[in-house]
């Protein structure tokens, strides 16, 4: 879905609401603890990935999206030598990759698990997850804590989430997101984000349309999957200064440990 439309990667690393997101200080400290390498499950253009190469671990990023990566990959460029030496990256599917090594620690920060809409499309992700983890390795990823009021009033509306924003190159653009629909027995948003972009000032904006499913979770179903996955629930947070998981918490924000067997 991130290669939906041309330059998606550039406008994205401009978005307010991802810029500001508080969860790249956790993952960085995070990596810190597991003190090995790392694998980033969905790094896109590397908000997350590059904090934590320049924190001094070797970490590999990995995303389907061929645009994220390349924006990615330009970042990287600019960084010094000592960060570029710790980085790799590949292209490849969350639910079946194989990269020939095992890690200390994987992460799929920013909903990466809400894209997995499907039982299976989850067990698959995890055993993917428990193939590439060192023994006893950890793997920590966050999901939003569903707010069913909100859930509840979706009506479809178009609502703007991003003003008026100029990029250095001189186009700027302008989001709008809405919730199309709430399928309550899959426990899916259909999401779409709408993109108005212009190349220049004054110039007629294009309308882009970025349209995705987003499987929310409880957290009972969360320990299900894991232990199906061969996974230990180790600790479960509300957010991400590591507060308790409650009713009105934000996140849910899961921190496990791969078992030495896994089960299908």
């Amino acid at each position: 879905m991130y290669d939906s439309f041309p330059d998606l990667a550039d406008f994205y690393d401009s978005v307010p609401a991802y810029a500001t997101r508080r969860d790249v200080q956790f993952y960085v400290d995070e990596a810190k603890q597991a003190r090995g390498s790392v694998l980033e499950l969905g790094c896109g253009t590397g908000r997350i990935l590059l904090p934590i190469a320049r924190a001094g671990l070797t970490i590999d990023g990995l995303d389907a999206s061929r645009q994220m990566l390349q924006r990615c990959e330009a970042k990287l460029r600019d960084e010094v030598d000592s960060v570029k030496g710790r980085v790799r990256l590949h292209q490849a599917d969350v639910r079946e990759f194989d990269l020939g090594k095992m890690f200390d620690l994987v992460i799929a920060p920013f909903r990466v698990v809400q894209h997995l809409t499907t039982v299976d499309d989850q067990v698959a992700f995890l055993g993917a997850v428990a193939r590439h983890l060192a023994p006893d390795g950890r793997l920590s990823f966050d999901a939003f804590n569903p707010n069913f009021s909100a859930l509840a009033a979706a009506d479809g509306t178009e609502r703007e989430d991003t003003p008026e924003t100029n990029l250095p190159d001189g186009r700027s653009f302008r989001r709008a997101g809405r919730v199309k629909r709430v399928r309550w027995i899959d426990q899916v948003s259909e999401v779409e984000l709408i993109y108005y972009t212009c190349a220049k000032p004054g110039a007629v904006a294009n309308r882009y349309v970025q349209s995705f499913d987003m499987r929310w979770y409880l957290r009972a179903e969360l320990e299900h999957l894991l232990a199906r996955g061969g996974f230990q629930l180790r600790s479960i947070y509300g957010d991400f200064d590591r507060s308790s998981l409650e009713d009105a918490s934000p996140e849910q924000i899961v921190c496990a440990e791969r078992q030495n067997i896994v089960v299908g």
